[in-house]
């Protein structure tokens, strides 16, 4: 498989970078593609930014390790990352997070230091994911200057492929997806509680397919 060998030779060229969470990401047990689904490790992630342009400021991460049908809030993480700049007034009144609030956060590196190690050996998880995945591989060559290869799991793009006849963009923004499945209303836009929402949302679309459906069926590029 195409993807797995990209996967593969993207990690072999972090083994030997001078930065250590580069290297221990390299190294770890990453999941067999034949693995089930309802067996694998995942991180339920979601990210805050001033808008969606290619250079949007990273403004709070939130994530949460889980496998199998739970998500334990032990080991979730959300956190403010610091920025400087000046915010886009429109983004800001949609997630919160002002100027004042940003200078306050942690550093950019320790965030995405913390968030990668705890990304090893796990399948991404998020809704419309090519976006978290791009934030993170964006930073991680900021900071390190080395390309982070990430699987994933798209929420959106499998709730699309399991109700694929809705009409328009409503019905597949987070909230409507979880409304169909009976899960209850999260007040969007924080961090944490969107990765929640996506990791809950993943685990009641595994009840729509088959029990032994593997990560090869499920991961997108």
């Amino acid at each position: 498989m195409l993807a797995k060998w990209r996967f593969e030779r993207s990690l072999k060229g972090l083994a030997d970078s001078e930065h250590a969470v580069l290297r221990d990401y390299a190294a770890a047990a990453w999941p067999d593609r034949e693995t089930r689904a309802d067996q694998a490790p995942y991180l339920a992630l979601d990210f805050e930014l001033d808008g969606l342009r290619k250079d949007a400021h990273l403004l709070q991460a939130g994530w949460a390790p889980f496998t199998g049908a739970s998500i334990p809030l032990c080991e979730a993480r959300s956190v403010d990352i610091r920025s400087h700049a000046d915010l886009d007034a429109s983004a800001v009144i949609i997630h919160g997070i002002g100027e004042q609030r940003a200078a306050k956060g942690d550093p950019l590196d320790t965030v995405m230091a913390e968030l990668i190690a705890a990304l090893a050996g796990r399948v991404l998880v998020a809704h419309a994911a090519g976006i978290e995945r791009h934030a993170l591989q964006r930073a991680a060559q900021k900071l390190f200057g080395a390309h982070l290869p990430i699987r994933s799991v798209c929420t959106l793009t499998l709730e699309r492929e399991i109700h694929p006849n809705q009409v328009g963009v409503e019905p597949y923004r987070l909230g409507s997806c979880r409304a169909r499945y009976g899960l209850p209303p999260y007040r969007a836009h924080d961090a944490l509680t969107d990765a929640l929402a996506a990791g809950e949302l993943f685990q009641a679309q595994r009840t729509r397919l088959p029990r032994d459906c593997t990560l090869a069926r499920l991961e997108h590029g």
